[in-house]
């Protein structure tokens, strides 16, 4: 049978015109839901000694260097995320859900501005060490993400944190090795130790732009939906520790920053969970049966919070502050929570629901900073609690965004049938 003419139609109404047998070889295979949760458990296993190391990479810096350098170096870290993070989640939230070809396009140009800030930073460093160690470093780990992105979109969570930690590992041996042996060290140096493995990716990601065509991620709405999205995203984060200690002290904000920074933690296991199941949410467009089996979430929430929330029981038996354990008691309900909603967000991202989630953020990033106004006389509890209401609200929400009927897509949902002989029996 030859097609005279270009016409784009459904694959069920394309094998029917034909009348023939058609394989379809693109279908998505079987997911084994056990295999899954032990890859989403290696992934958390490589976050967590990434986290390991960090914190002694914190003391060693400390020790050597004081607090003051330290302080220094984390002004540097934070404003090198607040530029690279709303920059880099466009092309983060369309490399998990567009066609292959987009999809290199995408992340030729995603590495490309990394590299970019990278060369900007370098050129500031005789100037300022904020601007050049945020520009190297937030430019480098979006070639980073460039590099990380084909096995995250493959539902490889666990090779992703292995790259991630190895190259931490890499930047703290660098530097931790400099102020243990040099006589007089000193914060510049050892950043640009700390920095060094990031010269090493950008090669790595300038690689990755030869035969492809750079493109924008998306209509120019789309990209200023996911910029706002993790602005949203990073006052949600971070701004209740900077706004509990302006109106407490360094301490409270101290053992609420340790609380929420290990349920964090905890709960990363429910977004190493969701990033397994791309390719079948991919294939299923998006459909919520194709995500995680509710039993597997339900185990995930339980066993992190469970852990939490014992370590907090644990540290009221001992004479370590008494605010700082039921701060983690109170955390380990959010940790449950935040599990389940980092498996939705991957679903939502899937979905292509963009506006829900930039939304959600932004409106509920100022109510959980006016509870944590509120509430801040109870110190850190208070900013625990405030945690907790705002992760149901945006579990309300997502609950509610997932079960709705998905936006047809017709580009997705249709073949384009070529011009050619399709012959019966091949």
């Amino acid at each position: 049978m030859v097609v005279g003419a270009r016409k784009v139609i459904g694959v069920r109404e394309f094998t029917e015109a034909c009348g023939v047998a058609v394989t379809v070889t693109d279908a998505p295979a079987p997911v084994d839901g056990r295999r899954n949760v032990i890859k989403a458990v290696v992934a958390a296993g490589w976050a967590y000694g990434g986290r390991a190391s960090g914190l002694l990479w914190t003391i060693v810096v400390v020790a050597h260097l004081g607090v003051g350098s330290y302080g220094q170096y984390a002004m540097g870290f934070a404003l090198g995320a607040i530029i690279a993070a709303p920059l880099d989640n466009p092309f983060n939230v369309r490399a998990i859900r567009e066609s292959k070809e987009r999809f290199l396009t995408e992340r030729a140009s995603r590495a490309l501005l990394g590299i970019g800030l990278m060369i900007a930073g370098a050129a500031c460093s005789p100037f300022s060490y904020l601007a050049w160690f945020a520009l190297v470093v937030g430019g480098g780990e979006i070639v980073f993400n460039a590099v990380k992105s084909a096995p995250l979109r493959d539902g490889h969570p666990d090779r992703v944190m292995r790259m991630d930690t190895i190259r931490q590992f890499s930047s703290i041996v660098l530097g931790a090795g400099y102020l243990l042996v040099a006589p007089h060290p000193n914060l510049t140096a050892a950043s640009m130790l700390y920095a060094l493995p990031y010269v090493v990716v950008a090669a790595r990601g300038l690689m990755l732009v030869p035969g492809n065509r750079p493109g924008i991620p998306g209509h120019p709405r789309l990209i200023a939906v996911l910029f706002a999205e993790h602005l949203a995203n990073a006052a949600y984060m971070q701004g209740d520790i900077l706004l509990l200690g302006a109106l407490t002290d360094s301490d409270i904000a101290g053992y609420y920053a340790i609380a929420s920074t290990v349920g964090w933690a905890a709960a990363q296991l429910g977004m190493a969970l969701g990033n397994t199941y791309h390719e079948p949410l991919r294939a299923a467009g998006g459909a919520l049966s194709a995500g995680p089996p509710t039993k597997h979430i339900a185990a995930v929430a339980v066993a992190t919070s469970g852990s939490v929330i014992a370590a907090g029981l644990v540290m009221l038996a001992t004479p370590f502050s008494t605010q700082l354990a039921w701060s983690l008691v109170i955390i380990g309900v959010f940790v449950a929570m935040r599990v389940v909603n980092f498996v939705l967000m991957t679903v939502l991202y899937v979905q292509r629901r963009d506006i829900v989630r930039s939304v959600a953020a932004g409106v509920l990033a100022p109510i959980k900073l006016l509870l944590v106004f509120a509430l801040a006389h109870w110190g850190s509890i208070g900013a625990c609690i405030a945690s907790v209401v705002t992760d149901a609200l945006l579990l309300a929400i997502y609950l509610a965004a997932v079960r709705r009927p998905i936006p047809a897509v017709e580009a997705e949902q249709a073949v384009a049938v070529p011009e050619q002989t399709v012959r019966e029996g091949e």
